[in-house]
């Protein structure tokens, strides 16, 4: 059985660096219900990868790339259940992977009511996530100011979603998913609306609509800071049971970059809301999004999460992945990365936050980030 700290060590390997298909097995991996589609094709910034488990059941998002410099992890064949994964640097085992099946509902044949894909209302993160993008659009994109990692209104121009989701459509795909085992709690992310209320309107209808039917679901939403905290009141009064406000990076010369729409929303209104939530959703149920590989100093990093751990955030953090011939982005260093996780799991001890206690979500699912693992191994 594998132990917490290997499991830790290679999923934070896997999550930096992917997966190789070696041409030669590309007709055995289809066979074995593996699609060949390389990269990121839309989604935010840790996305676009297969899920596969460990042999101790532990969840990783993995990247999987056609372009052997990209990794030095090669996929090799199946034996039994678990795909081998070989290290093509010195050709030795590295570790085992057993891939989670896509749900039956992707099947086309399977539609709402009114005729749409129930693959195009919401999507399976990690074995029993639910995630859905209510609002497929971004002001930031229609002023040139979209995040760097971003690819929210791609799925949209390549027809694999629609722009919104209404409430009878996503009460009849969860019922599908619950069918089949695959929605425990659901996240629900949007893109950033014009109005005051920046979308939390349409996630409260949402909210009440699912909780009505399905009150004991856990439901996550993620939201832009608000300038008017009672929104975060209603989303809690409406259903959500954790909510993520994601500032991406804690370096502010790296913000304006990467981020530069939400950028102009100062870090202060960020920790008015990070603290507001705390609060009202309760410990170790609000998280913000920490994206990494853009070359923040270290210890102007840690600095920071230390602040923002003490407030009762949990920090996401995660690689930035690339979009494959549209936005090119730096990879992270396994090494650095696997030091920032277990400092930020020592931070988190040392506070009280305990992101295996989150309830609904990317923490809970897991799959995109190794800071759950690190949590267990310090």
């Amino acid at each position: 059985m594998l132990d917490n700290n290997t499991t830790f060590s290679q999923k934070t390997e896997l999550l930096c660096k992917g997966l190789y298909l070696d041409k030669n097995l590309r007709d055995f991996y289809k066979q074995q219900g593996i699609n060949i589609d390389f990269g990121r094709k839309g989604g935010a910034g840790p996305l676009g990868g297969r899920y596969f488990l460990f042999e101790n059941n532990t969840l990783v998002n993995v990247a999987l790339w056609d372009d052997k410099r990209k990794t030095d992890l090669v996929l090799s064949e199946k034996k039994n259940d678990f795909f081998q994964v070989i290290n093509n640097q010195n050709n030795e085992y590295f570790c085992n992977l057993k891939l989670v099946e896509e749900p039956q509902y992707y099947n086309p044949e399977f539609v709402t009511s009114d005729g749409i894909e129930m693959k195009k209302i919401a999507l399976v993160h990690g074995v029993d996530c639910l995630a859905s993008t209510i609002y497929q659009k971004c002001k930031y994109w229609a002023c040139g100011e979209a995040c760097a990692f971003c690819g929210i209104e791609l799925s949209l121009a390549q027809n694999s979603t629609i722009l919104e989701k209404i409430p009878q459509q996503m009460l009849e795909v969860i019922s599908a998913a619950k069918k089949e085992g695959r929605c425990a709690h659901m996240t629900l992310t949007s893109g950033t609306e014009e109005s005051d209320d920046k979308g939390a309107k349409r996630y409260i209808e949402l909210l009440m609509a699912i909780k009505k039917v399905y009150p004991t679901l856990p439901l996550h939403v993620q939201i832009e800071p608000l300038e008017d905290l009672e929104y975060l009141y209603m989303l809690k009064s409406a259903g959500a049971d954790t909510i993520g406000i994601h500032i991406e990076t804690l370096n502010e010369k790296v913000r304006k970059i990467i981020t530069p729409g939400k950028y102009h929303i100062p870090y202060s209104t960020f920790e008015k809301n990070w603290k507001e939530s705390v609060e009202i959703f309760g410990k170790d149920q609000v998280e913000t999004f920490i994206l990494t590989g853009f070359g923040e100093p270290h210890q102007d990093l840690m600095a920071k999460l230390e602040k923002l751990i003490a407030i009762g955030v949990i920090p996401f953090i995660t690689p930035v992945r690339s979009i494959p011939g549209l936005k090119d982005l730096p990879p992270t260093d396994t090494t650095a990365l696997h030091k920032l996780y277990l400092k930020t799991a020592k931070f988190m001890k040392v506070y009280g936050v305990n992101p295996l206690k989150n309830k609904a979500g990317c923490v809970r699912c897991g799959g995109c980030s190794a800071i759950n693992e690190a949590y267990l191994v310090v």
